[in-house]
Formats: C-alpha cells, structure tokens, sequence
C-alpha cells in the first residue's frame, strides 16, 4: 500500500471528526440513505435529520417531523447493514492518526534510530533532491489531478502505461466504456458527489452570503469543474453514464471526435456549491492557523532542543494539511469564479480576501515555520514551494480576476526558493531570474506600487548601484514603501563602515555615491558628505568614458536616486511629497473627469494619488511658503539637490557622447514636471541651465529643427514611436505622473526587446530631450527658444517675455 496514501485518509478521517470518536458513538453513527455515493456518515440522528432537511428536502415533503425522524432513522440502518463490510479509514476512521493539534513533538517509538544525527534528515526517509534515490515516501503526487482534488490513486493505477481516458481510434464504439470516470469517488468530506435532489433550490440559499464557520463539513456538491449533477444508483449497479454521453461522430468527419455536451447549472446550485467550499475552507484554515502558531511556539521554546525536532510523519501531516487548504482555495476560486456565477458571487473572493488568505495562511507561515527549523526542514521546505509554485502557477493560468496577486505570490516563492539555495550557484542564479521576471512583470501591471521595487532590490545583490536605485525608486513611488527604508540599512551600513563587512565587489566610484546617500539618509556631518561627494564626482568623467554604453542604464540609476534625495528617502513628514499632493488635489477639483481637455489625462492620475493617500494632506495652500522655507534649509534637502545638479553639470560638459542622453533625459523631464507646478517652481531656478542651453543647442546641430520645433514631447501619431528604456525605469515616480501621456505604455516593447538600443533609439531620445528643452522655454523663466534662428538661449533678468 502507498505510505503517502494512507497518511492522506487517515489525515482527511482527522479532519473531519475533529475529536476522538469512542466505540459507541461510532456504533450509533448513521449513514445518509439518500445520497448517491452512500458514505456520508453522520455521529447522531440529530446530524442527519439536519442534512436531509438541507439536501433532500422533497424526500421530507408532507411528512410530519417524527414521523419523518422515522422514516430517516429505517432507512439509514437499512444502508448501514448493506455497507457495514465496505467502510474504509476515509469514512469511519481507523482511529490511528492523533489530532494534529496533540502532535508531540518528541518521538515515540523506542528503539527508532533517531533520523536527526545527521545535518539533514536521512535520504531513506523522504524524496531526495536533484536526482538522488528516491525514499520509500512521497511529500506530494506529481499525477495530482486537479479535477479529483482529494482521490488517492492506487499505485497500480499510475504504473499503466496508458491512459483509459485517450480514445484509441482502433476500438469501435460499440460495447465501448466511456473514457470518464462514472463511479463515485472514495467517500471522503472532501470529494462527495451530489445526487439530483441537491440540485433543488432552496429558501436558506443566498448567492451573496456565505456560512459562518462550522465545526464539521457540510454535504458537498460536484467537482467545481463539472458543476452537472449525477444520477443515482443502488449498490447493485455496477456502472452508470458518466458526466458526458459516449463519444459522438459525425458522417462528414468520421475521423473527429465531437466536443462532448456541456450542461448547465443554475444560481442556486451555484451558490450552494460555493456555500459548502467556504464552509470546508473555513475549518481547514482555522486548523492550519492554530497548527502554524503551536507549532512556531514549539520551535522558539526548543530551540537547540534535538527532541524537539519533528518526525518524517510530522512533516508529511503538515504538508497535507497545507496541501489541503490550497485544494480547497482552488475549488473555491473556480467556483466563485465560474462562467456562470452573478456578479455577487465573483465579488465574494475579494470581500472575504481569499487570494491574501490563501498566501498567508496556506502558504506564508507554513514556510516561515519551515525556514526556523532549517536545516532539518529542507527537503520538506523544498517539497512544499514546489508544490505551492504548481497551485500558483495554475490559479495563474484558470483564475484571471487575481493575476496581480498570483504574479507576485510566484515571485515570492522563486524568492524563497533562491534563498535556501546553498549548494548550487547555478540554481540559486536560476531561482533569482525566476523570481526577479515574475517581480517585474507584477511591476509593469502595477507600476507605481513601491512595495514591488523593493523585492527587487533584494534580487539585484550584488549590484550595489542598482540595489540602491531600487531602493530609492521604492520610496519615491506614488504608493510607496516604508518598509524599505529599514531595508536600505542593509546596504548603507556596510559602505558606511559600520560594520565589518563592506562591498568589496562595488567600484570605488560606485561606493563613494552611496556612502554620500548613506549620509544625507541618516543626517551625518556635512563635511564627510562633501568629501563623499568630491570623491564620487571626481572619478565621474572617467567612469564614463570607461564604461561606454552601460552608463546609459547607470545614468538613470544615478538620476533616480538623486531625486530621491530630494524626496528625503520616503520619509512619511516629506515636505515636497505633501506639496505634490496638494498639486494633485488642486488638479482634481479643478478638471472634472467629464472634461475633454488634455488636462482629463492629469485629472485620473491625481485621483489616484489623493485616493491612495488622502489622510496624510496636512498641507494647505496657506502653509506651502512656510513649509518651503523649512524645505529650504533642510540638511537632507540642500545638499541631495546640490548633489543633483552638480552631477548633471558635470555630464552636460560631454557633449556629443549619446550614452549620457538618458541621464539628461531623466533630469530634464524632472525639471520639466516641477516647471509646471506653481508651488515648487522656484525650486529649480539654480539648475545649471547653461550647460543645458549649451547641450540642446549642439544636438539642433544634427537634426533638421525647422521640422522638429516646436511639436509635442510624445508624438503619439506616429506608429514607430514607442516608450524609451528609461520611460520604464522611471514610470510610477510621485514626480514623473504628469509627464507621459495616459496609454503611452500600451504601445510597449515585447519585455525582451524594451531595453534594446537601437539607431531609431537615440533618435527617437535625442527628439524628446529637444522636444522637452522647448515646452520648459514655453514657459519663458529659465531659458528661451528662437523659432527663427532654432537656438535656445538662457534668460536673463533684463529679458522679457
């Protein structure tokens, strides 16, 4: 017999009775006479005169309640004597398999050669890692079939070589079996089939509530995947019709097998069906919260403990467990979210948080107790992400309303995965990409969502320059993360000398910049700022000319992280954040979404700024001059702008080198979006808007000007024109949702080819930094554009307008 297969029935028999059953109440069970699959057991009459109330109520019409009682009582004990020989540990319960809540944490068995002496548990008592011999136990059915969530399959069965469900064009149809399944399942509280009368509609079903928690399994409906009812049969019948006829042929196409009848199901059916998954799914995440929190108790008191260690039998219970509430999401989710369902029952996952729930309780801390316990967790560890990975990757692919939620719960197990990762390169590189595609794809969902930035920035060790742009760009988000200003220590602290420990692998002019960041971040000295920053701008030039075209990704690094220095690092009193949300309240009062200027498009992008944060405007139009002046003096503020238009003077002096072109394009976008903001215009009237004129005059010297200006910074009318590389890696910024245009990255590159540099690339960059050279000179404050000579010239205070 399959050791894994028995560990699941005795486990499922635990779960449902949720107690120990004596002798005589299991002699006093009865079973439900009226149910197809006839192993519904129930501990009293009380139960069962409950459930056929529930589920067969016509079979309870005109009847009088005692003489109901009897009748129900009659034709139970009927059963009882037919199938008393055929019961099995899934219905009736072996008695063997203790509550997982009274599990010791000690072994048992005297004389067992203790599995712990070794770093690892022994090969013999799991399934190995990376081609190793396989042991005796299975953690999980690579042939899981999601259809029979909780059918053990007889080892037999998966040791055919073929599959009874592949038509063979060889057999006629003629005396031919049906290819599906048309007996019932093993009787378990997890898979019980429904009979017709189930499909009744009842007066209790309502599509848009669900039950509270109960402490035993309600009658379950069918497999969420068929939702079609099956007919009844006695113990006699060996066989009935399965859910689909026989196959059927047309004459035209002999050759072609028909796409089987689908049949319908109907509201009430429905929510009945989601009504008794939520109720199994409440008490299988109510034991999984209470093992989760004994266990991690167990683990923090005994630690050092050897006896504390759990058992290979532990482990493989705490797997099933968890295994089973992730089953029973999934059924959940198809359910609610099937073709058929009403509006309210699709919006029931997002009231009651399923998708949060499933990850946090089915997943999350399941993995948080196995990483405490490593390294006698890892194979088991290892098990379970990737089990986790699979139900993730297919809710991915069957449950698209969430695929926000499941991009980034893929990206987080790939993260794991790579964490634990200690004896390969290879794989932990591999797990890295892995998670670091699923990141960056939930960031281009969701681009102005901080938290996802700051995953990344954990992926990019050991790119010190890159780990802190991410980093930065996380706490300059509109929704941005606070959480990644603790997590920034973790790079600061080493290049601040803290520490032993420093980044040996970081250039020196990669580590004199963040050594300067390091310091505005944490307010040091001014001095020991200036001498970071001399260092970092002194080796600038050379760097450059050194590194050639990586400097075009580095420069927009460089550029970010700067800006969030002006931002002062997510810190929740920043004083030019309020002011950029009091911008975008202005702009939401002032421009109703019914407006079609081109100003509708800064109106929903400032709704969803004020929405996201509309507790924390503490600012009034009154209080800005103060608050400027505040700004004004800042230690973080001044010199985090010093640092910025120093750096960009110093690349302005290259003229003629095209990989310093993102970097002016970053900054000069900046600059442009706070030239339209009344309130912090002023604030760049010291940008070195020389070495700008200079710049943007020599690039006119290689285009054709009379046709370039003036026109808009995104020509969205012509097809070629796509976002930049650095569009993307500056998108989502609280600074930068006024500058690209609504659906500008509706017309993005496949993720392979975005960050390609070709010659239609500098073109289309050089256009757009000319393009943005002109609107600032619209504004005829900082500099000027002369449509008839096309030369841009600083103005000075005796210009006029």
């Amino acid at each position: 017999m399959n050791p894994n297969a028995d560990i699941h029935a005795r486990y499922v028999n635990t779960l449902r009775t949720q107690a120990k059953t004596t002798d005589t109440q299991r002699s006093d069970s009865f079973p439900c006479p009226y149910c197809a699959h006839q192993g519904r057991i129930f501990q009293n009459l009380d139960q069962l005169f409950d459930h056929v109330n529930i589920d067969h109520a016509s079979r309870m019409q005109g009847m009088e309640t005692s003489r109901a009682r009897v009748q129900i009582r009659e034709d139970a004990l009927q059963l009882k004597a037919v199938v008393v020989d055929q019961s099995t540990d899934a219905t009736v319960g072996g008695g063997s398999t203790p509550d997982l809540t009274t599990l010791s944490l000690a072994e048992t068995s005297k004389g067992r050669q203790s599995p712990y002496s070794k770093k690892r548990p022994a090969e013999s008592d799991l399934q190995a890692r990376r081609g190793k011999v396989a042991g005796p136990t299975e953690i999980y059915d690579p042939n899981y079939s999601t259809g029979i969530p909780h059918t053990i399959i007889p080892e037999r069965t998966r040791s055919k070589p073929t599959d009874p469900r592949l038509f063979d064009s060889k057999q006629g149809s003629k005396g031919t079996v049906s290819p599906y399944r048309s007996t019932p399942e093993p009787s378990s509280e997890w898979s019980i089939e429904v009979n017709r009368d189930q499909f009744q509609p009842t007066q209790s079903t309502q599509p848009s509530q669900l039950p509270p928690t109960q402490t035993q399994l309600p009658h379950r409906g069918p497999a969420p995947q068929a939702y079609s009812p099956k007919p009844e049969y006695t113990t006699s019948q060996q066989r009935q019709p399965g859910l689909t006829e026989l196959p059927r042929f047309d004459p035209r196409y002999p050759n072609l097998l028909l796409q089987p009848d689908s049949r319908p199901i109907s509201q009430e059916q429905l929510a009945s069906e989601v009504k008794s998954i939520y109720a199994g799914l409440t008490m299988v995440e109510t034991k999984c919260i209470h093992v989760d929190r004994a266990q991690a108790s167990a683990a923090y008191d005994g630690d050092g403990d050897p006896h504390s260690r759990l058992g290979s039998d532990h482990w493989q219970a705490l797997i099933a467990l968890h295994r089973t509430l992730l089953h029973e999401h999934h059924d959940f989710f198809l359910a609610s979210q099937h073709p058929s369902a009403s509006p309210a029952l699709r919006r029931l996952a997002s009231k009651y948080s399923m998708p949060a729930r499933m990850w946090k309780h089915g997943i999350h801390s399941f993995l948080e107790l196995l990483r405490r316990r490593l390294p006698e967790s890892i194979d088991y560890m290892l098990a379970f992400i990737y089990l986790a990975y699979q139900m993730m990757a297919l809710l991915y692919e069957t449950v698209p309303a969430f695929e926000d939620t499941w991009i980034e719960c893929l990206g987080d197990l790939g993260r794991y995965r790579m964490a634990i990762e200690d004896e390969d390169i290879r794989d932990r590189e591999t797990w890295a990409g892995v998670a670091r595609s699923w990141y960056s794809k939930a960031a281009d969902k969701n681009p102005s969502v901080g938290r996802l930035y700051h995953h990344l920035a954990i992926l990019a060790r050991p790119n010190a320059l890159q780990q802190l742009y991410y980093y930065a760009r996380s706490l300059t988000c509109v929704d941005w993360f606070p959480s990644a200003r603790e997590s920034i220590l973790t790079l600061l602290d080493p290049i601040l000398g803290r520490p032993t420990a420093s980044y040996s692998h970081a250039l020196p002019i990669d580590t004199s910049f963040i050594q300067a960041h390091g310091i505005l971040f944490e307010k040091l000295s001014a001095k020991e700022f200036d001498e970071a920053k001399s260092n970092f701008q002194s080796q600038l030039d050379n760097h450059i000319g050194r590194v050639t075209a990586k400097w075009k990704e580095q420069g927009v690094y460089i550029a970010v992280t700067n800006i969030a220095g002006l931002f002062d690092y997510g810190w929740k009193d920043s004083i030019l954040r309020r002011i950029l949300e009091l911008h975008s309240k202005d702009i939401s009062k002032n421009c109703p979404p019914a407006s079609s200027s081109p100003s509708e498009e800064d109106f929903s992008r400032a709704s969803s700024l004020v929405d996201h944060d509309s507790d924390s405007l503490t600012i009034t139009e009154a209080e800005v001059p103060a608050k400027l002046e505040i700004l004004s003096n800042d230690f973080t503020f001044s010199r985090a702008y010093h640092l910025t238009t120093s750096t960009l003077s110093l690349v302005l002096r290259r003229i003629g080198d095209k990989n310093v072109l993102p970097h002016v394009h970053v900054l000069l976008s900046f600059l442009s979006s706070f030239a339209s903001i009344k309130y912090v215009a002023h604030l760049i009237d010291n940008a070195p808007w020389t070495e700008i004129v200079v710049f943007l005059n020599t690039l006119l010297k290689s285009e054709q000007p009379e046709q370039l200006m003036p026109g808009p910074i995104f020509p969205i009318d012509q097809s070629d024109n796509q976002p930049l590389p650095e569009d993307y890696l500056i998108r989502g910024q609280i600074w930068s949702q006024w500058y690209f245009p609504e659906d500008w990255f509706a017309r993005e590159h496949d993720e392979e080819e975005r960050y390609l540099e070709l010659a239609s690339t500098i073109k289309s960059r050089t256009e757009r930094i000319l393009h943005l050279g002109y609107q600032i000179s619209t504004l005829g404050r900082w500099i000027y554009y002369d449509l008839e000579t096309h030369t841009f010239s600083v103005v000075t205070s005796d210009d006029t307008s």
